[in-house]
């Protein structure tokens, strides 16, 4: 099936914006982060696993966080991206059938994904330097509620195009679609402006970064989280 995403190389690119040295470089980074990752994994966190992540660096922290968001996004991109290329401004019943069809997933992994993105904004809020980006985390916070009211604003239109309103739902589709993108750039310059508020170290950021996507590509970690 072919899969479209919506802006996922906008979140990536402009997030990742130095690659890693090498592939062994890249490993040695997601081996050290997986791990650390997978020592916050308990509901609820204990006392001890808090004191562990709050223990990190800002920029390993802030890899991790925004490495959970990330993926939520590229969730989205695809689910939502592969019915909405089949919306037409004509389409036949067979054609609106397939497009709902191709909608299924993204139904049935909204809610967990919206879970693992709730987690994600938790975990940012015991960042160490959480203090000093308080109202950009309120912004991000925002910013993804909005991301979301747009991503189900566009899951119902596609699930109720018919041939008889493809017009209409293809016109409000391309009005959507704008502000989808504009919430994931918005996104984008809130978590460079939280790694910046919060000093982390850039560079170090970018490579943990880097490593966690590379190491689980198109998989969630928000079971990982806690």
């Amino acid at each position: 099936m072919r899969r479209i995403g919506l802006c996922i190389s906008l979140l990536v690119t402009v997030l990742v914006m130095s690659a890693c040295e090498s592939e062994g470089e890249a490993q040695m980074f997601a081996d050290c982060d997986q791990k650390t990752v997978k020592q916050t994994a308990a509901k609820p966190m204990s006392s001890k696993k808090k004191q562990d992540f709050q223990a990190l660096a800002s920029d390993r922290q802030l890899a991790i966080v925004f490495s959970s968001m990330i993926q939520v996004s590229e969730a989205f991109d695809y689910g939502i991206g592969n019915p909405e290329y089949f919306v037409r401004s004509s389409m036949t019943e067979e054609e609106a059938d397939i497009a709902k069809e191709n909608l299924e997933s993204i139904k049935l992994e909204n809610k967990s994904l919206k879970k693992q993105n709730s987690e994600a904004v938790a975990l940012l809020q015991k960042t160490r330097n959480q203090d000093m980006s308080r109202i950009e985390i309120q912004q991000l916070t925002e910013n993804r509620a909005a991301f979301f009211e747009t991503a189900d604003n566009m899951i119902k239109l596609i699930g109720q195009v018919t041939p008889k309103n493809a017009k209409k739902t293809r016109q409000q589709l391309d009005q959507l679609k704008k502000q989808y993108t504009q919430y994931s750039a918005e996104s984008v310059k809130i978590m460079n402006s939280i790694v910046r508020k919060q000093k982390a170290d850039k560079a170090s950021f970018e490579r943990h970064l880097e490593a966690l996507l590379q190491k689980q590509p198109g998989q969630q970690v928000r079971s990982e989280l806690y």
